[in-house]
Protein backbone atom coordinates (compact mmCIF):
# COMPACT_ATOMS: atom_id res chain seq x y z
CA UNK A 1 0.00 0.00 0.00
CA UNK A 2 1.31 3.43 -1.21
CA UNK A 3 0.25 7.02 -1.51
CA UNK A 4 -0.35 6.80 -5.27
CA UNK A 5 -2.92 3.89 -4.10
CA UNK A 6 -5.93 4.55 -1.64
CA UNK A 7 -7.37 2.28 0.38
CA UNK A 8 -9.93 -0.36 -1.03
CA UNK A 9 -13.31 0.41 0.45
CA UNK A 10 -14.04 -2.78 2.06
CA UNK A 11 -10.63 -2.32 4.11
CA UNK A 12 -11.67 1.09 5.70
CA UNK A 13 -14.00 -0.06 8.43
CA UNK A 14 -11.50 -2.57 8.91
CA UNK A 15 -9.44 -0.12 9.74
CA UNK A 16 -12.07 2.04 11.82
CA UNK A 17 -12.96 -1.75 13.87
CA UNK A 18 -8.49 -2.00 14.36
CA UNK A 19 -9.05 -5.22 12.63
CA UNK A 20 -6.45 -5.50 10.23
CA UNK A 21 -4.21 -7.69 11.17
CA UNK A 22 -0.74 -6.44 12.05
CA UNK A 23 1.31 -6.32 9.25
CA UNK A 24 -1.40 -4.55 6.59
CA UNK A 25 -2.66 -2.27 9.76
CA UNK A 26 0.47 -0.84 9.93
CA UNK A 27 1.06 -0.02 6.23
CA UNK A 28 -2.35 1.31 6.44
CA UNK A 29 -1.37 3.97 8.72
CA UNK A 30 1.71 5.02 6.94
CA UNK A 31 -0.92 4.97 3.81
CA UNK A 32 -3.09 7.55 6.27
CA UNK A 33 -0.19 9.70 7.20
CA UNK A 34 -0.11 11.30 3.26
CA UNK A 35 -3.73 11.11 2.17
CA UNK A 36 -5.61 13.66 3.30
CA UNK A 37 -8.70 11.85 1.52
CA UNK A 38 -8.15 8.28 3.23
CA UNK A 39 -8.10 10.10 6.35
CA UNK A 40 -11.35 11.82 6.08
CA UNK A 41 -13.00 8.42 4.69
CA UNK A 42 -11.78 6.51 7.87
CA UNK A 43 -12.81 9.71 10.15
CA UNK A 44 -16.41 9.07 8.57
CA UNK A 45 -16.25 5.70 9.94
CA UNK A 46 -15.37 6.30 12.92
CA UNK A 47 -18.09 8.92 13.76
CA UNK A 48 -20.83 6.17 12.39
CA UNK A 49 -19.47 4.30 15.57
CA UNK A 50 -19.75 7.00 17.81
CA UNK A 51 -23.73 7.77 16.32
CA UNK A 52 -24.13 3.83 17.55
CA UNK A 53 -23.91 4.48 20.61
CA UNK A 54 -26.64 7.88 20.57
CA UNK A 55 -28.92 5.46 18.17
CA UNK A 56 -30.63 1.82 17.94
CA UNK A 57 -30.16 1.74 14.42
CA UNK A 58 -27.11 -0.22 13.11
CA UNK A 59 -25.30 0.32 10.29
CA UNK A 60 -23.90 -2.80 8.26
CA UNK A 61 -20.57 -2.38 6.83
CA UNK A 62 -19.88 -2.80 2.39
CA UNK A 63 -20.65 -5.90 1.52
CA UNK A 64 -16.88 -6.75 0.50
CA UNK A 65 -15.64 -5.79 3.56
CA UNK A 66 -18.30 -8.54 5.74
CA UNK A 67 -17.23 -11.17 3.51
CA UNK A 68 -13.82 -10.47 4.12
CA UNK A 69 -14.21 -10.72 7.53
CA UNK A 70 -16.57 -13.90 7.72
CA UNK A 71 -13.98 -15.82 5.35
CA UNK A 72 -11.35 -14.95 8.27
CA UNK A 73 -13.84 -15.99 10.54
CA UNK A 74 -14.45 -19.38 8.62
CA UNK A 75 -10.42 -20.43 8.75
CA UNK A 76 -10.71 -21.19 12.10
CA UNK A 77 -12.17 -24.31 12.89
CA UNK A 78 -13.30 -25.40 16.61
CA UNK A 79 -13.24 -29.24 17.60
CA UNK A 80 -16.81 -29.69 19.18
CA UNK A 81 -17.13 -33.66 20.96
CA UNK A 82 -19.70 -35.57 19.64
CA UNK A 83 -22.40 -36.47 21.95
CA UNK A 84 -21.69 -39.81 24.00
CA UNK A 85 -23.97 -42.54 22.65
CA UNK A 86 -25.80 -44.38 25.52
CA UNK A 87 -24.59 -48.33 26.00
CA UNK A 88 -26.92 -50.87 24.92
CA UNK A 89 -28.80 -52.34 27.86
CA UNK A 90 -27.79 -56.73 28.27
CA UNK A 91 -30.28 -58.93 27.99
CA UNK A 92 -30.75 -60.91 31.54
CA UNK A 93 -28.04 -63.07 31.98
CA UNK A 94 -25.89 -61.81 29.54
CA UNK A 95 -22.49 -59.52 30.18
CA UNK A 96 -23.41 -55.26 29.51
CA UNK A 97 -21.96 -54.60 26.33
CA UNK A 98 -19.47 -52.21 26.26
CA UNK A 99 -18.28 -49.59 23.77
CA UNK A 100 -14.89 -50.52 22.39
CA UNK A 101 -12.54 -47.67 23.27
CA UNK A 102 -11.91 -46.55 19.62
CA UNK A 103 -15.52 -46.57 19.53
CA UNK A 104 -17.45 -43.30 18.91
CA UNK A 105 -18.08 -42.69 22.53
CA UNK A 106 -14.05 -41.91 22.88
CA UNK A 107 -13.99 -39.91 19.56
CA UNK A 108 -13.82 -36.23 18.36
CA UNK A 109 -13.85 -34.75 15.07
CA UNK A 110 -13.05 -31.65 13.78
CA UNK A 111 -16.40 -29.67 12.76
CA UNK A 112 -16.82 -26.81 11.07
CA UNK A 113 -19.89 -24.65 11.89
CA UNK A 114 -21.89 -23.14 9.36
CA UNK A 115 -20.20 -20.05 8.45
CA UNK A 116 -22.99 -17.80 7.82
CA UNK A 117 -23.94 -18.14 11.72
CA UNK A 118 -20.65 -17.58 12.77
CA UNK A 119 -19.41 -15.14 11.36
CA UNK A 120 -22.45 -13.04 12.06
CA UNK A 121 -21.95 -13.42 15.49
CA UNK A 122 -18.28 -12.05 14.88
CA UNK A 123 -19.27 -9.24 13.53
CA UNK A 124 -21.95 -8.18 16.19
CA UNK A 125 -19.61 -9.27 18.75
CA UNK A 126 -17.12 -6.59 17.36
CA UNK A 127 -20.38 -3.76 16.88
CA UNK A 128 -21.24 -4.51 20.65
CA UNK A 129 -17.50 -3.37 21.34
CA UNK A 130 -17.26 -0.51 19.09
CA UNK A 131 -20.99 0.86 20.79
CA UNK A 132 -19.73 0.55 23.79
CA UNK A 133 -16.68 2.53 22.84
CA UNK A 134 -18.92 5.00 21.24
CA UNK A 135 -20.82 5.38 24.40
CA UNK A 136 -18.20 6.03 26.54
CA UNK A 137 -16.77 8.67 24.12
CA UNK A 138 -19.98 10.87 23.87
CA UNK A 139 -20.43 10.21 27.45
CA UNK A 140 -16.92 12.10 28.08
CA UNK A 141 -17.42 14.70 25.77
CA UNK A 142 -20.92 15.86 26.64
CA UNK A 143 -19.81 15.89 30.85
CA UNK A 144 -17.04 17.89 29.54
CA UNK A 145 -18.98 20.49 27.40
CA UNK A 146 -21.25 20.41 30.45
CA UNK A 147 -18.47 21.17 32.63
CA UNK A 148 -17.12 24.35 30.49
CA UNK A 149 -21.09 25.55 29.98
CA UNK A 150 -21.49 25.40 33.78
CA UNK A 151 -18.08 27.31 34.46
CA UNK A 152 -18.66 30.23 31.97
CA UNK A 153 -22.64 30.84 33.86
CA UNK A 154 -20.56 30.75 37.17
CA UNK A 155 -18.42 33.30 36.13
CA UNK A 156 -20.84 35.40 34.18
CA UNK A 157 -22.63 35.42 37.23
CA UNK A 158 -19.80 36.70 39.35
CA UNK A 159 -19.48 38.85 37.07
CA UNK A 160 -23.16 40.57 37.27
CA UNK A 161 -22.55 40.60 40.92
CA UNK A 162 -20.08 42.57 41.24
CA UNK A 163 -21.08 45.03 38.35
CA UNK A 164 -24.52 45.31 40.30
CA UNK A 165 -22.55 46.09 43.63
CA UNK A 166 -20.35 48.75 41.83
CA UNK A 167 -23.62 50.37 40.38
CA UNK A 168 -25.33 50.33 43.16
CA UNK A 169 -22.51 52.13 45.25
CA UNK A 170 -22.17 54.68 42.20
CA UNK A 171 -25.41 55.25 42.80
CA UNK A 172 -24.95 56.17 46.59
CA UNK A 173 -22.14 57.70 46.06
CA UNK A 174 -23.71 60.52 43.55
CA UNK A 175 -26.72 60.52 46.03
CA UNK A 176 -24.56 61.89 48.84
CA UNK A 177 -22.33 64.31 47.27
CA UNK A 178 -25.71 66.10 45.37
CA UNK A 179 -28.59 65.23 48.41
CA UNK A 180 -29.45 69.08 49.32
CA UNK A 181 -29.92 67.32 53.28
CA UNK A 182 -25.93 65.71 53.25
CA UNK A 183 -23.59 67.58 55.71
CA UNK A 184 -21.09 69.17 53.67
CA UNK A 185 -17.91 69.96 56.34
CA UNK A 186 -14.43 71.51 54.79
CA UNK A 187 -11.24 70.11 57.15
CA UNK A 188 -8.39 72.20 57.66
CA UNK A 189 -5.43 72.00 60.42
CA UNK A 190 -6.08 73.89 62.81
CA UNK A 191 -4.79 77.35 62.90
CA UNK A 192 -2.64 78.56 66.22
CA UNK A 193 -3.66 81.81 65.35
CA UNK A 194 -7.02 81.62 63.67
CA UNK A 195 -5.61 82.37 60.08
CA UNK A 196 -4.94 79.26 57.82
CA UNK A 197 -1.83 79.32 55.86
CA UNK A 198 -2.36 78.55 52.21
CA UNK A 199 -1.98 75.57 50.29
CA UNK A 200 -1.88 73.32 53.53
CA UNK A 201 -3.21 69.78 54.01
CA UNK A 202 -7.69 69.73 53.65
CA UNK A 203 -10.65 67.79 53.44
CA UNK A 204 -13.83 67.69 52.40
CA UNK A 205 -16.94 65.45 53.86
CA UNK A 206 -20.19 64.81 52.25
CA UNK A 207 -22.56 62.87 55.25
CA UNK A 208 -25.40 61.74 54.65
CA UNK A 209 -26.38 60.79 58.35
CA UNK A 210 -29.56 58.56 57.95
CA UNK A 211 -27.94 56.18 55.13
CA UNK A 212 -24.83 56.51 57.11
CA UNK A 213 -23.26 57.00 53.23
CA UNK A 214 -20.21 59.14 53.24
CA UNK A 215 -17.55 60.95 50.74
CA UNK A 216 -14.14 62.18 51.90
CA UNK A 217 -11.97 63.75 49.95
CA UNK A 218 -8.65 65.37 50.83
CA UNK A 219 -5.55 67.51 49.11
CA UNK A 220 -1.98 68.70 49.99
CA UNK A 221 -1.73 65.81 52.20
CA UNK A 222 1.93 64.97 53.60
CA UNK A 223 3.50 61.87 53.10
CA UNK A 224 3.72 59.27 56.12
CA UNK A 225 6.46 56.96 56.88
CA UNK A 226 5.58 53.63 55.84
CA UNK A 227 4.20 51.88 58.62
CA UNK A 228 1.76 54.55 59.09
CA UNK A 229 -1.69 55.74 57.75
CA UNK A 230 -3.83 58.36 57.78
CA UNK A 231 -7.65 57.58 59.96
CA UNK A 232 -10.83 59.51 59.00
CA UNK A 233 -13.81 59.18 62.53
CA UNK A 234 -17.10 60.43 63.01
CA UNK A 235 -17.63 62.99 65.68
CA UNK A 236 -21.07 62.08 66.72
CA UNK A 237 -23.36 64.65 68.35
CA UNK A 238 -24.42 62.72 71.11
CA UNK A 239 -22.52 63.46 74.03
CA UNK A 240 -20.10 60.82 75.55
CA UNK A 241 -20.48 58.65 72.58
CA UNK A 242 -16.86 57.86 71.11
CA UNK A 243 -15.91 58.62 67.66
CA UNK A 244 -16.32 56.26 64.87
CA UNK A 245 -13.67 55.55 62.90
CA UNK A 246 -14.84 56.25 59.13
CA UNK A 247 -11.47 54.39 57.36
CA UNK A 248 -8.53 54.67 56.34
CA UNK A 249 -6.10 56.19 53.49
CA UNK A 250 -2.87 57.49 52.32
CA UNK A 251 -2.12 59.97 49.78
CA UNK A 252 -0.51 59.58 46.34
CA UNK A 253 2.63 61.49 45.00
CA UNK A 254 0.58 64.57 44.73
CA UNK A 255 -0.82 64.29 48.53
CA UNK A 256 -4.21 64.02 47.41
CA UNK A 257 -6.56 60.78 48.74
CA UNK A 258 -9.93 59.83 49.76
CA UNK A 259 -12.81 57.19 51.04
CA UNK A 260 -15.71 56.61 49.14
CA UNK A 261 -18.79 54.80 51.22
CA UNK A 262 -16.84 53.09 54.41
CA UNK A 263 -19.08 50.85 56.43
CA UNK A 264 -20.88 53.04 58.90
CA UNK A 265 -23.99 53.14 60.85
CA UNK A 266 -27.30 54.18 59.63
CA UNK A 267 -28.61 57.50 62.06
CA UNK A 268 -25.56 58.80 63.81
CA UNK A 269 -26.10 62.84 63.50
CA UNK A 270 -22.72 64.27 63.29
CA UNK A 271 -21.06 67.35 64.66
CA UNK A 272 -17.55 67.07 62.83
CA UNK A 273 -15.09 65.11 61.50
CA UNK A 274 -11.69 64.49 62.24
CA UNK A 275 -8.35 62.73 61.26
CA UNK A 276 -5.53 61.30 62.70
CA UNK A 277 -2.10 59.26 62.43
CA UNK A 278 -2.18 55.81 62.92
CA UNK A 279 -0.85 52.72 62.73
CA UNK A 280 -1.53 50.39 59.65
CA UNK A 281 -4.40 49.14 60.20
CA UNK A 282 -6.12 51.52 61.85
CA UNK A 283 -7.09 52.11 65.29
CA UNK A 284 -10.51 51.90 67.50
CA UNK A 285 -9.54 55.46 69.20
CA UNK A 286 -8.14 58.34 67.57
CA UNK A 287 -4.22 58.96 68.74
CA UNK A 288 -3.59 62.47 69.32
CA UNK A 289 -2.97 65.05 67.69
CA UNK A 290 -6.17 65.24 65.20
CA UNK A 291 -4.10 66.72 62.04
CA UNK A 292 -7.37 67.75 60.11
CA UNK A 293 -10.34 68.92 61.95
CA UNK A 294 -13.58 70.31 60.18
CA UNK A 295 -17.13 71.17 62.75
Amino acid sequence: MNTANHIPPEDLPLIALQFLPEEEMAEALTHLEHCELCREEIARYQGDLATYAMTSDMHSPPALARERLLRRVAKEKKVIPIERQQPIAAAPGEEPMLAPRRGSMFDTETYEEPRHSSRASTFVAWSGWAIAAGVAVVAGLQFHQRQLLQNDINDMSAKLIASAAESAKAQDTLKTLTDQGALQVTLNIPPPDGVPAPHLPEGHVAYLANKGSLVFVASNLLQLQPYKTYELWVLPTEKGRDPIPAGTFKPDERGSASVVMPELPKGVAAKGFGVTIEDDGGSKQPTMPIVLVGM
